[in-house]
């Protein structure tokens, strides 16, 4: 329950409907709280403990900064919902987990906006689309299950908390969003039903991130237009290497999308899978090349954002 003297935080909802189940009309009752830290729901009388959290913000008051130890956050965490809530709270490592986000900054100067360009052509997940607000693209499945980010920090920070953050000039951040539904992380870890204490631990975001970004080809980089003829007479027979850069002619003016109902299912990831080794797929959208970002060379402490329940 709302602990005494914090009930002016709280923010009550109601909704009425009718439950076809039990054949009568309900009006459940939801208590909210929010801070810029974390959120807190209460529901179902209390039932139903529903916390979500910015671990960063928890420790260092923004987000720029990682978090190498969940088990402090989660600590700093339990305090603060201890402050609203009025009774025994459980470990918050084993409440069940609902979504998590695996994130990393990604410093890129002046080079942000090619990369963001570039971005744009890379085919992942089912949807992909540009965003005008924060300056980046997402890609995200049909249920909304699993989403992947990347966006101009600085411009973000810009856009909602109205500050100007020299630290974020040049960021180009990175953010994997995974919700239960997706099954995505109880597939990696062979477990069906997962706690926090499962999902915050740091191998698991440095695995996460390194296998997405080696999917979206960032482990290589791209490889300026005018550089693709040479790099392609190195590594292929004339013929092929012509082909090739037909290909990547189709692409200045196309999408992968279009180039995958042109040709046969085998052929299109056998080109997929010559070009990507080179740093060609997509090529850099900009005159130069854009480096790859060094995903097996870090080490495995991201800042994470998890969201999670307990009943």
């Amino acid at each position: 329950m709302r602990k005494a003297g914090t009930l002016n935080s709280w923010e009550t909802r109601t909704r009425d409907f009718f439950d076809s189940k039990l054949g009568s009309r309900c009006t459940p009752v939801a208590h909210l709280l929010s801070r810029p830290e974390a959120r807190i729901g209460i529901f179902g009388d209390g039932a139903i403990l529903h916390v979500e959290a910015s671990l960063p913000k928890l420790l260092h008051g923004n987000n720029l900064m990682m978090v190498t130890d969940p088990s402090e956050a989660l600590h700093r965490l339990k305090e603060f919902v201890s402050t609203y809530v009025d009774g025994e709270i459980s470990d918050l490592a084993q409440m069940d987990y609902l979504r998590a986000d695996f994130v990393y900054n990604f410093q890129v100067g002046a080079a942000l906006s090619d990369y963001v360009h570039t971005l744009g052509k890379v085919l992942f997940l089912k949807h992909r689309r540009t965003t005008d607000e924060n300056g980046g693209v997402e890609w995200w499945n049909n249920d909304n299950s699993r989403r992947i980010r990347v966006y101009d920090k600085y411009k973000e920070i810009l856009e909602h908390d109205k500050k100007a953050v020299a630290q974020a000039r040049g960021i180009l951040r990175f953010e994997i969003q995974l919700r239960k539904k997706s099954g995505f992380l109880q597939r990696r870890l062979r477990k069906k039903k997962l706690t926090l204490h499962d999902v915050l631990k740091p191998e698991i975001a440095y695995c996460t991130l390194v296998e997405t970004l080696e999917k979206m080809c960032l482990g290589v980089g791209f490889l300026a237009q005018d550089a693709a003829r040479t790099a392609l007479d190195e590594h292929f027979s004339p013929r092929k290497a012509t082909r090739l850069l037909g290909i990547l002619r189709r692409l200045e003016t196309g999408t992968m999308e279009g180039l995958k109902d042109l040709t046969s299912r085998s052929t299109y990831y056998s080109d997929k899978k010559d070009l990507r080794l080179l740093g060609l797929w997509p090529p850099s959208a900009s005159p130069v090349t854009l480096p790859p970002w060094p995903c097996r060379r870090w080490r495995p402490s991201f800042p994470q954002k998890m969201n999670s329940a307990n009943t």
